[in-house]
C-alpha cells in the first residue's frame, strides 16, 4: 500500500485514514474496552456504504477510546476500520469505507457487524482522529479484504453470543 503521508481526504490534513502521523508506534497493540452487560434489548444499528476506501496501515494509529458504546443518528456518516490482530507484518488494519447510518441506535462493543447479511467480525471500538468531521468505527476482523459495492449495507446487531459467556468474559 502507499506509505506516503498524504492527506487522507478527511478534511483534517492527516495521514491516510490511520492518522498515523507523530502517534505511531512500533509496539503499540489495541486495547478494546468490555462493555457491561447493561444493554436488555437494542435493535440492529444499519449504515449504507457512500464511499469505498483502499488502504492499510499499522493499527499503532488507531487510537480507541475508552468508551464501549456510541449513539449514532440516522444520517450520520461515519468511517469503518478494520483491524486483523493476528495478521503478521506492520500493516494489520485498513479504512474501508464512509457509511451514512439509515437506522439510528446504540453499537457497543462486541456486537456482529455485517456487510450485505454476512457476518465480518465484531466491534473492537471506536476512534476520534477525524472528530469533529466523524468517528471512526472499528471492526475486529479476521481478513482485511471484506467485500464492498457503493450501497451496501452494514449492519450492527447485539451479539447473541455474548449472553453465553461468563460475566467476566462478556461485554
Amino acid at each position: 500500500m502507499n506509505d506516503a503521508k498524504e492527506s487522507c481526504g478527511c478534511g483534517t490534513g492527516e495521514s491516510p485514514c490511520g492518522c498515523m502521523g507523530e502517534k505511531e508506534t512500533a509496539d503499540k497493540k489495541l486495547q478494546p474496552v468490555q462493555a457491561p452487560r447493561i444493554y436488555r434489548e437494542r435493535r440492529p444499528v444499519k449504515g449504507e456504504v457512500v464511499t469505498i476506501i483502499d488502504v492499510e496501515f499499522s493499527s499503532s494509529g488507531i487510537d480507541l477510546t475508552d468508551a464501549w458504546s456510541r449513539a449514532v443518528s440516522r444520517g450520520d456518516v461515519h468511517e469503518i476500520m478494520v483491524w486483523n490482530p493476528l495478521r503478521e507484518g506492520g500493516e494489520d488494519a485498513a479504512a474501508i469505507a464512509f457509511i451514512e447510518i439509515t437506522q439510528g441506535g446504540n453499537i457497543v462493543n462486541g456486537d456482529e457487524v455485517r456487510v450485505d447479511g454476512e457476518p465480518i467480525g465484531n466491534l473492537a471500538g471506536f476512534d476520534y482522529n477525524h472528530m469533529p468531521n466523524h468517528m471512526n468505527i472499528v471492526v475486529e476482523t479476521k481478513t482485511l479484504e471484506v467485500p464492498l459495492k457503493l450501497g451496501s449495507v452494514f449492519e450492527f446487531v447485539s451479539n447473541p453470543m455474548l449472553s453465553l459467556l461468563g460475566k467476566e468474559d462478556c461485554c
